[in-house]
């Protein structure tokens, strides 16, 4: 292998990406079944409470990653 390739910082952006890339859209896909699973009945319940507590969970943690992407992509 060429000397100019670091492997280590490599298999750090391959795994950062897959986690940055395919996990936020994961965990997008995991808050709409959440929501889905909240609004399937017209009586409350716990799995209306836990569909709603699911997809507020998600739907943060993919806003969060959003942000903390656009940080480290503006810092100077």
């Amino acid at each position: 292998m060429n000397d100019s390739i670091d492997p280590a910082a490599l298999v750090k952006v391959m795994a950062t990406g897959l986690v940055g890339g395919a996990g936020l859209v994961a965990l997008y896909a995991l808050g709409l079944v959440g929501l889905s699973a909240a609004a399937g009945g017209t009586r409350p319940g716990r799995r209306r409470l836990l569909g709603w507590f699911l997809a507020g969970t998600c739907f943060l943690i993919v806003v969060m990653g959003v942000g903390l992407g656009l940080y480290a992509l503006f810092e100077r």
